[in-house]
Order: structure tokens, then C-alpha cells, then sequence
């Protein structure tokens, strides 16, 4: 996907931000929501917005992101990045990466199953959010892995919304 050196220094930023955060569960309702996805899925878009909805987020307030291969960066639509959009140790270098470091938000998802040390590089550097991902991705990442089968947004939308639930985080 990337090439080794720049593969391995974002690993090594990846271990180093994970290991400098101290991570505590939300005590307040989700208002803001970070999807990052790996594919092309205009499914997921409309499921991610759909979610947003049943959780009473405001669609301003929803950030989707697709990671591809395959396109050149002059071929991907706005909500869309490639490798090519990511710096040496993992820095986001795209048109909305001053806009994407500036926001906060209160959940993140990363909804992607094969490994990609970008994304999760992108998920480690927002701290403050509560993490979901799919049961078997980069856990240490993650404060709550969700086991669904692979690529199935309802199963793991219904897991999400029912744990979020019982946190207490979904209005």
C-alpha cells in the first residue's frame, strides 16, 4: 500500500500516540461523528448519514472519509483520499487537513477490516473521541471492537447503537 520506510515511521507515530494517551470514557451524549472508511462504499455514505440521524447528530456535524486505491488523487471525489494525501509519518496533506485537525469529535468510527496504518494514525491522533472499530483491526486502538461479519453496516450499526446505549452516550 505504502512504500516500507514511510510505512515504518508511521507505525512508530502510531505506537508513540497511542502509548501518550490516557483514555476514559464520555460522560455525555454524542453530538459530532468521524467515519473513516477503506473502499469505495456510497452504500456506507448514506448508512454513516442514516446512523448520524438515529443518534440525532446534525449532518454538519458528521465528517465521512473514504481511504482508496486504484485512483489518482485528480479521480477521487471530495470525501475521498489516497496515499498520496498522507506525508511521511502519517500527517494528513490534503485540501480539508487544517479543517480535519481542527475538529473534535465526540465518536469515531473506523469501519475498515484490512490494516491500514494511515487511517489508524488518523484515529489515534484525535484523543478525545470514544473509538469504535471492527473486532479484529488495530484494538489497542479502539475502546470498544465490535464483532460483526465483514462489511455488514446494519449488524454493526445495530451492535454500535446498542452498546452506545448502554454506555449512555446516544440521546
Amino acid at each position: 500500500m505504502i512504500g516500507a520506510l514511510k510505512h515504518k515511521s508511521v507505525l512508530k507515530q502510531l505506537r508513540k500516540s497511542i502509548a501518550a494517551q490516557q483514555r476514559e470514557l464520555p460522560k455525555t451524549a454524542v453530538n459530532s461523528l468521524l467515519v473513516l472508511t477503506q473502499g469505495d462504499s456510497p452504500e456506507v455514505r448514506s448508512a454513516v448519514m442514516k446512523l448520524a440521524e438515529r443518534l440525532g447528530i446534525k449532518q454538519e456535524a458528521v465528517y465521512y472519509r473514504e481511504f482508496v486505491t486504484g485512483l489518482k488523487p485528480d479521480q477521487l471525489q471530495p470525501d475521498q483520499w489516497c496515499k498520496k494525501h498522507f506525508g511521511w509519518q502519517g500527517k494528513l496533506q490534503h485540501d480539508d487537513a487544517t479543517t480535519f485537525a481542527q475538529k473534535n469529535f465526540d465518536l469515531i468510527i473506523g469501519y475498515y477490516w484490512e490494516p491500514n496504518a494511515l487511517l489508524d494514525n488518523l484515529i489515534a491522533s484525535k484523543p478525545n473521541g470514544f473509538r469504535v472499530g471492527p473486532m479484529g483491526s488495530h484494538e489497542e486502538l479502539f475502546d470498544l471492537t465490535i464483532a460483526t461479519p465483514k462489511n455488514d453496516w446494519d449488524a454493526f450499526e445495530f451492535e454500535l447503537i446498542k452498546y452506545l446505549t448502554l454506555l449512555k452516550l446516544c440521546r
